[in-house]
């Protein structure tokens, strides 16, 4: 299409003020007056698109914000279309039937050419003549990008009283010629019905690739062509006929595009083909929401058409080849007779549905999931295929029961020829995948990718016997989740070995044997009668911070199968829920950490295992490991080793107490969180550590004696006695200066 563009006055505006319309490929078209971007005029029996298709569906008017650039100041056009400026014009206003686009630059003297788009990323910056590109991979804004350029312009010197000459708010008379060729490429499919029948969603065309080894011009510079405009006595500022340097091009091997209307309508943008490009063995390739189908020369006579019918009397390759030879031929009417210029055009392929192959499909979402299972039942015949799991927003696939269910027949099945992999592609990347359920449910059977992949359960899920994994990276129980554990919780693992990670809340029944490494970032629950055994396994009961733990309620039994590798190792929270609980861990603490050491997740953890009572001796850790934290909860009045007994190394004092007497020689930590000010009434006790937070006091009064490698001191101590401690930063965080929250006499 040829627009018009008239530069008004103050800014130097330019204004569409008339179209032709384009040429269509091989065959001229009437010229037509009209102030849209795109008119299309088809005259050749084929379905033409009207204006109201081409302008409403497509939406290819003039916007304000559009761009243009005008190349100007060039001294030698004849020479190389170079040492220019770039003036960017603007689309602004519709004044009348007239778009107008202003700029603000000042426009120099000699050569000129106006092209669209613009280039606002400085590919243009003088040393070489501007360059016009479209993209290999094409969508909807492609085609309302289609290049267009002027003939080269020749602007005068300055003259205040004259347009069409160098200045400040100068009009130039300017009329666009198409460069881009738009092809509408329409699927005419057949044996649909092999699918719409199932009942699943409709078949849907995702995109459309041609390939064809560098057939495809994506990137090509204007040129100077000495030839006179056709036009040139209309407007004397049109020195030359425009070109492009077809001899240079740069090509691709194929063009994509996910611009599909009417679900079979591909609309590609082209540009002219590189000189003397002759292609072979070329391609089309219509991707579906069910697979692909791929048209190539041997599937016969599928594309073409006459002056007067559609009739497919071509291979794709002849197809191909025919569009390529007339992306930059002569025009027969309008601005630009008998000089190169894009066109447009419309060919039909057709295409046999009942042969999609399925191997490579993206599966969007659970019900695509459910949908495209169905549909390879129906005409993959069994065939050997990988369907990628594409991420949603936040990079999960999710599985809702329906779609578990259908996963796991199929992953189970031994005769199973689907591999399910996660998408690594930008945009649909797949991170995890996602099971939900939201009644409990036995976790599938089998779990099978095709690269490792990391596993979550959300909603109620249970595990009570041996699963097959294969490629699976790791299992987790999201927050918020429930999983229930009895029998056997173990796996038959291949391409790599299995761990939970349990953010949610596990709830043990029976008697539980753990064959799988487990962390514990959430809470266990092990009622009375329950029995939570390790065979082979290490469950960590981990710290991530100060005040966020794993947590372990137990009522029943906690331990490792004798002359098995397993370990209970706890850095969280053990609860003795009841004097009859059995708790034996291999360690209570990091290897090395003491309480002088800061906290560091991974590498300074100390565990704690709060006694039920006073305790008992069902409470055990491993002569190899660290004891940690040991701890007594007390709320008496006045604590002494009777209130303490004989297991604790730790004693929290609680309630109102406001005395602490003798404890027992296995203390060594001491947190005080009474009420009340507690009076320390020892003569002399020695402690690992000491914990007075923020809001507590303990007072050490004269005759008392109290010594603390490490104290964490954010509330007060009242000394009048003896209080020796000369480190005030250590497990649970603290400076030097908290020491001045030790109130002495001076």
């Amino acid at each position: 299409m040829k627009c018009k563009i008239l530069f008004g006055a103050l800014l130097g505006s330019m204004a569409l003020a008339s179209c032709t319309a384009d040429e269509e490929l091989n065959t001229p078209s009437a010229s037509q007056e009209s102030p849209i971007k795109f008119a299309v005029s088809l005259e050749d029996g084929i379905p033409p698109l009207t204006r109201a298709e081409m302008t409403g569906d497509f939406g290819l008017n003039f916007e304000a914000g559009d761009l243009m650039s005008l190349f100007h100041g060039i001294t030698t056009p004849s020479s190389a279309l170079t040492g220019y400026q770039n003036a960017i014009y603007e689309g602004s206003a519709q004044d009348g039937e007239a778009f107008v686009f202003t700029t603000k630059s000042m426009i120099l003297q000699d050569g000129a050419i106006m092209v669209y788009p613009a280039d606002t990323m400085f590919v243009n910056t003088g040393g070489a003549a501007p360059v016009i590109t479209i993209p290999e991979n094409q969508d909807a804004k492609t085609k309302e990008l289609t290049p267009y350029m002027s003939e080269i312009l020749n602007i005068a010197a300055y003259d205040k009283d004259k347009g069409n000459t160098a200045g400040y708010g100068k009009q130039y008379d300017i009329v666009l010629k198409r460069i881009g060729t738009t092809l509408i490429l329409t699927t005419v499919p057949s044996n649909t019905d092999v699918i719409d029948g199932l009942g699943v969603s409709p078949l849907k065309v995702s995109s459309i690739g041609m390939n064809a080894t560098n057939a495809f011009t994506t990137s090509i510079s204007t040129k100077y062509n000495a030839a006179s405009p056709y036009r040139a006595g209309e407007f004397p500022l049109w020195a030359n006929v425009s070109d492009v340097d077809a001899d240079n091009a740069t090509v691709a091997n194929a063009l994509t595009t996910t611009d599909i209307t009417n679900n079979y309508n591909a609309v590609f943008t082209l540009l002219p083909a590189k000189t003397s490009t002759t292609i072979s063995g070329a391609e089309i390739v219509i991707k579906t929401n069910y697979g692909k189908v791929t048209l190539k020369d041997a599937t016969g006579d599928i594309w073409g058409k006459t002056a007067a019918t559609v009739t497919y009397d071509k291979t794709v390759t002849e197809g191909i080849q025919e569009v390529l030879d007339n992306t930059w031929t002569a025009a027969t009417s309008g601005s630009f007779i008998g000089e190169n210029i894009g066109k447009f055009g419309r060919r039909s392929i057709k295409a046999d549905m009942s042969t999609l192959d399925m191997d490579g499909l993206h599966i969007t979402d659970q019900q695509h999931l459910i949908d495209a299972l169905q549909v390879y039942d129906a005409i993959a015949n069994n065939a050997v295929v990988t369907f990628y799991l594409d991420g949603d927003a936040d990079g999960e696939f999710v599985m809702e029961a329906e779609a578990t269910a259908a996963y796991e027949a199929r992953v189970a099945d031994a005769k199973n020829k689907i591999t399910f992999t996660r998408s690594t592609d930008l945009g649909t990347t797949c991170n995890v995948i996602k099971f939900v359920s939201t009644t409990e449910t036995e976790v599938p059977a089998a779990l099978k990718f095709g690269t490792a992949t990391p596993v979550q359960f959300a909603g109620s899920w249970k595990y009570s016997e041996n699963k097959v994994f294969d490629y699976v990276a790791s299992l987790e129980v999201v927050e918020g989740a429930t999983m229930a554990m009895t029998d056997m919780v173990s796996a038959t693992a291949t391409n790599g070995t299995v761990a939970i990670t349990n953010n949610g809340t596990v709830n043990i029944s029976s008697a539980t044997t753990l064959k799988l490494d487990m962390t514990n970032n959430g809470t266990i629950d092990i009622p009375v009668g329950a029995e939570f055994l390790m065979n082979g396994a290490t469950l960590t009961n981990n710290a991530t911070s100060l005040s966020a733990y794993g947590k372990i309620d137990n009522a029943g039994s906690l331990g490792v199968q004798q002359s098995t590798s397993g370990k209970i190792n706890n850095y969280g929270y053990i609860t003795q829920k009841n004097a009859d609980a059995y708790t034996y861990v291999s360690t209570n603490a990091y290897a090395g950490t003491v309480f002088a050491d800061a906290f560091a997740s991974a590498s300074k953890m100390i565990g704690t295992i709060e006694l039920f009572g006073t305790g008992n001796v069902n409470t055990v850790v491993a002569s190899g490991g660290l004891p940690g934290f040991i701890k007594v909860i007390t709320n008496a009045a006045s604590v002494t080793e009777a209130e303490v007994g004989e297991y604790a190394n730790y004693v929290e004092i609680t309630g109102a107490c406001t005395t602490c007497g003798t404890l027992p020689a296995t203390v060594k930590y001491v947190e005080v969180k009474s009420s009340a000010r507690v009076v320390w009434t020892t003569t002399a006790f020695t402690l690992t550590g000491l914990i007075v937070d923020e809001g507590y006091s303990l007072n050490i009064p004269r005759g008392s004696e109290v010594t603390a490698t490490t104290t964490y001191l954010k509330g007060r101590i009242y000394n009048a006695g003896t209080f020796t401690c000369s480190d005030f930063d250590g497990y649970l965080g603290g400076v030097a200066a908290d020491a001045n929250n030790i109130i002495v006499g001076g």
